[in-house]
């Protein structure tokens, strides 16, 4: 009976519950109403006609526009009542949304002096690097910083190790957000770090994402680390109501040790990511260490979320180092690197715009991993103009999925991408979480981003524009590397597929903006 009630009460259980019921009483409702009076059923049609309209004069993505249409013109009794619980861009509460835009504010003084050195550092690149670096600034405000040392981390389990060794060093603050935390082998580990360092004085802060964490921690964890002395938030709890909001996720990974160093990249806290369990075959994933200014960027990024979430007057100033406090042995760091993060909420999809810029400006190759290819026409017309245009573009995908669905429609793309030129590979032993993209020995972007609709419209992501850094040659040469455990899809293979098949990436893709 203990265990019965258990699973009644548990959240997921719970939230599923109420979510059906809300679904249920307006498919009934709108039945009832639609059988009692044909005026109520053209009233509805006429509603979601002017919806679609609405959604036509919109600033907003072309393929997200014509998934909502279709299904409104399609079914309009329910289009409607669904567009108008699902399809609004508003971006978390706008309480809160007012809170994180104070967080922006208060942040945002503290870019200036970076500001205005990355002014004088973009005269010291190429025209290329020059054009995305300005695009990132101008886009979204963030400055590139000299002087950082970046190390690059092929796999899970190399960044897990080098990981703990910086936590044991840390003297006044550790810093993390993630997506996914899992307790086993690699969160236990670096939590009794944490522990330890907060009970000898140190701040440590935590941020997870409810969603990401949902089935991966009880609902008291929280209260169980603060407890423990890690000041723990969650980020955007998961509430029992069908809404956009749900859908705005943290998907960030961040790591700030002392505002000296930092982690980024597309590796999770959970196991499955150092290779400690078998999910999906072996897990390919990267992440790089900055050692420098750029650490600052990092710290800002958790802070602003950390102002949100706990609604107090943080002195940011006491997180970030000057200029010049950094040591690599007497040796200035070479090359710059330009951390950046995207806001759902601003409408700017930043991230996919440097990617993009990125792409443009390549002359010899673009290498990319990833682990869902779901791109928006843009991108999509970005990848096959400059395959056509001569570029080796070459992208990696996972041969085992982690979700199949994604993964049909990831494949929806290969015939258009492999017509233009675009080599496409899938990595044979197992699954591809990687995010990263390099361009022509030197350009680099390591972050948390995907290929798809979710991660450039709806996620909060960030990342790492890494330009004439040494580091660049050790992706490059890592890419490489992994192209030898990958088998290169054929035109032939991509279309060579039945005719429900077709039918499913069809379907699939024209609702991809949705999902």
């Amino acid at each position: 009976m203990r265990k019965l009630f258990k699973i009644v009460t548990n959240k997921i259980v719970v939230t599923a519950f109420f979510f059906l019921l809300q679904i249920a009483f307006t498919v009934v409702l709108l039945l009832v109403l639609s059988a009692v009076s044909a005026w109520i059923y053209f009233a509805f049609s006429l509603l979601s006609l002017f919806i679609c309209l609405f959604i036509m004069g919109k600033d907003a993505n072309p393929g997200y526009k014509l998934a909502w249409v279709v299904p409104l013109l399609l079914v309009p009794l329910f289009g409607g009542m669904m567009y108008i619980s699902f399809g609004r861009t508003a971006r978390l509460r706008r309480k809160a949304r007012k809170s994180l835009q104070e967080g922006y504010d208060m942040t945002d003084s503290h870019y200036k002096d970076a500001r205005l050195r990355t002014e004088k550092y973009i005269d010291e690149l190429d025209d290329d690097g020059r054009k995305l670096a300005t695009l990132m600034m101008t886009q979204a405000g963030y400055p590139m910083y000299a002087d950082t040392s970046v190390r690059y981390y092929p796999l899970g389990e190399d960044f897990v190790a080098a990981l703990k060794e910086d936590l044991t060093k840390a003297k006044k603050y550790i810093f993390m957000e993630y997506f996914i935390i899992e307790r086993g082998k690699c969160w236990d580990g670096i939590l009794e770090i944490l522990c330890q360092k907060a009970a000898e004085g140190l701040d440590v802060r935590l941020i997870y994402d409810d969603i990401g964490c949902l089935f991966t921690l009880p609902a008291n964890y929280a209260k169980k680390l603060n407890a423990m002395g890690v000041k723990t938030h969650i980020f955007n709890k998961l509430k029992p109501t069908f809404n956009i909001r749900m859908n705005n996720r943290t998907h960030r990974k961040i790591t700030v040790i002392d505002g000296l160093t930092a982690y980024t990249g597309g590796i999770n806290l959970a196991d499955e990511y150092i290779n400690e369990v078998d999910r999906f075959g072996h897990w390919k994933d990267t992440a790089v260490r900055l050692e420098g200014e750029a650490a600052n960027s990092f710290a800002i990024m958790f802070l602003q979320f950390w102002l949100l979430l706990e609604r107090e007057i943080t002195p940011i100033d006491a997180f970030l180092s000057a200029p010049g406090t950094y040591s690599h042995n007497g040796v200035k760091a070479p090359g710059f690197v330009q951390p950046v993060a995207s806001d759902p909420g601003k409408n700017v999809q930043s991230i996919e715009k440097g990617l993009m810029e990125l792409i443009n400006n390549a002359d010899e190759y673009v290498y990319m991993n990833t682990p869902y290819l779901v791109p928006d026409n843009e991108f999509l017309t970005t990848l096959c103009l400059a395959a056509e245009s001569g570029v080796d573009v070459r992208i990696t995908l996972p041969h085992i999925p982690d979700k199949k669905t994604v993964f049909i429609m990831s494949r929806s793309f290969y015939p258009l991408l492999l017509k233009a030129g675009v080599k496409i590979y899938e990595y044979l032993p197992g699954f591809v979480h990687a995010k990263s993209t390099v361009c022509d020995d030197k350009a680099a972007y390591v972050g948390t981003c995907n290929l798809d609709y979710r991660s450039f419209y709806l996620h909060y992501e960030c990342g790492a524009f890494m330009y004439d850094v040494p580091a660049i040659a050790d992706i490059k040469s890592d890419y490489l590397k992994t192209l030898e455990k990958c088998k290169q899809v054929t035109y032939e293979e991509a279309t060579d597929v039945t005719p429900f098949t077709k039918l499913a990436r069809s379907v699939l893709r024209l609702f991809a903006p949705l999902l």
